[in-house]
């Protein structure tokens, strides 16, 4: 580690001995933002630390990607009046209730994503500030990550408490590099929740197959991918007799799109990189464990029973709803669509694991749908910025969170009481892998999505054609990590 870099630490940790003790008479809700149960509430009420203080009417600017037909807007971040949806409202009343009290205005802009990126690029080369915080498409701010664009929450946001609980703690752990922390997620956000994965079964389909409880197996540890290939293999979908099986005729073992691959590859403990002692990415797939958990996943999606073709979110989306799929891979924000649908009866499940010895379910939280809060190093007030921040997830530590998760998903999208203990499974544990996320090599991008799964494929070769542009890519990391030390040191 270098020096400066181990001084820089230091300092970061002696500024916040002073709040641990507050901390540890806090529950902590583990590596999830989600808020406390509310029976718990009164006595486990978290709070920020930070010191009474107003702002003579600042403006504090939010600006969020968007791409055309995509569901993915900052309602969680601003709304203009009270409109009955409880994200938006419970958005209004905390900025409101926060405007008041910290003397502030909130501003709010949307750009498409790769205009976001262009923007945070020419701000910081023209030294402007325009907004307080950027949410950029994670699968695109890679691009901007290592060229000195964002401030770091770990040294240069004075007022952001990272060990309260409403900062994600695994995600915090998963997207820091070389003790360096550009964006993190918190309670103040639900985008990032619904681009949590998750499967969902038609519960009827799963009654008249005589399927076994698939909450009992989730619960006893017993939901693997053995498992799911089990239970979706278990009846004859051919409804037509045509002796082939298609979605939008037959019913299908499982309706799966461009992500499953990867989305089970994280759920059995799967990994790109790992990190070193310096917490720098060292590239770490070629293992034995690794190479076997893929091939049987390549097993089940070359089933007739998947249906693993390339196709729009909305086509499978519609074949579950119309009974054509028992089990059906979706994102949260698919399962909040949904909530409004009477005709299908459905049920919430996690990602399966690789085997009944893996201790945990991991969910993959998706680079694609959702962005994360940023600060630019041209910022020219970091302290309101960061306290404003602070501010803004301490208070949507309960409203905001309660009428996400209780509200939106609990009650009107999921159907039942155990699909509500499966999203506090999927919840815990959530992946971010910077192998993918920095898309070294562009290997998971290009070679462990849908291309692979069509007819044999041998994934040992396919990755040492591209170990050699990995190595590439991580020695440019590394490079320009090493580079914003030197800069931060003079």
């Amino acid at each position: 580690m270098k020096a400066s870099r181990l001084l820089a630490l230091l300092l970061a940790l002696l500024t916040v001995v002073g709040v641990l003790a507050a901390c540890a008479e806090t529950k902590d809700p583990g590596n999830e933002t989600v808020p406390p149960k509310e029976s718990d509430a009164e006595e486990t009420r978290v709070t920020h630390d930070l010191p009474p203080m107003t702002f003579d009417g600042y403006t504090f600017g939010m600006l969020h990607w968007y791409i055309d037909g995509w569901e993915v807007h900052g309602i969680d971040l601003y709304a203009e009046e009270q409109s009955g949806d409880p994200i938006e409202d419970a958005a209004f009343v905390r900025n409101s209730r926060l405007s008041d009290s910290l003397k502030i205005e909130f501003e709010y802009m949307e750009s498409p994503h790769d205009e976001v990126v262009n923007l945070i690029r020419q701000s910081v080369r023209s030294g402007d500030d325009f907004y307080d915080i950027y949410y950029a498409r994670l699968t695109d701010v890679y691009s901007v990550l290592l060229e000195g664009a964002f401030l770091d929450y770990n040294y240069d946001l004075p007022y952001i408490n990272l060990d309260k609980p409403y900062w994600d703690q695994s995600v915090r752990e998963q997207l820091s590099f070389g003790d360096h922390l550009f964006m993190e997620a918190s309670a103040l956000n639900i985008t990032d929740k619904n681009a949590t994965d998750s499967i969902l079964f038609n519960k009827a389909l799963a009654r008249d197959y005589n399927l076994p409880d698939l909450y009992t197996i989730v619960k006893q540890g017993n939901w693997t991918i053995d498992a799911l290939f089990e239970n979706m293999t278990a009846f004859d979908g051919d409804m037509n007799g045509d002796g082939k099986l298609d979605y939008e005729n037959d019913v299908m073992g499982y309706l799966g799109k461009d992500d499953v691959l990867m989305s089970l590859f994280y759920g059995g403990e799967g990994h790109l990189t790992v990190k070193d002692e310096f917490d720098l990415p060292v590239y770490d797939f070629n293992t034995e464990e690794n190479i076997d958990l893929l091939n049987e996943i390549f097993d089940l999606m070359y089933d007739p029973a998947f249906a693993n073709g390339h196709v729009v979110n909305v086509e499978f989306n519609d074949a579950f709803i119309a009974g054509h799929g028992l089990f059906f891979w979706s994102r949260l924000e698919g399962v909040v669509r949904m909530r409004g649908e009477e005709s299908i009866d459905f049920g919430i499940l996690p990602t399966p694991k690789r085997d009944e010895a893996q201790t945990e379910y991991m969910s993959m939280l998706s680079e694609h749908m959702t962005g994360l809060p940023s600060v630019l190093s041209t910022e020219t007030a970091p302290e309101t910025v960061s306290y404003i921040l602070e501010a803004m997830a301490a208070a949507s530590y309960y409203d905001l969170q309660t009428a996400y998760y209780d509200v939106t998903l609990k009650t009107k999208a999921a159907r039942d009481d155990e699909s509500q203990e499966m999203l506090d499974i999927i919840f815990k544990h959530r992946i971010l892998d910077l192998g993918e996320l920095c898309l070294f090599g562009e290997f998971s991008n290009t070679l462990l999505r849908w291309p692979s799964v069509k007819g044999n494929y041998n994934i040992v070769s396919a990755y040492e054609s591209a170990e050699s542009k990995i190595q590439v890519d991580i020695e440019k990391f590394i490079a320009a990590v090493d580079k914003i030390d030197e800069q931060r040191s003079l």
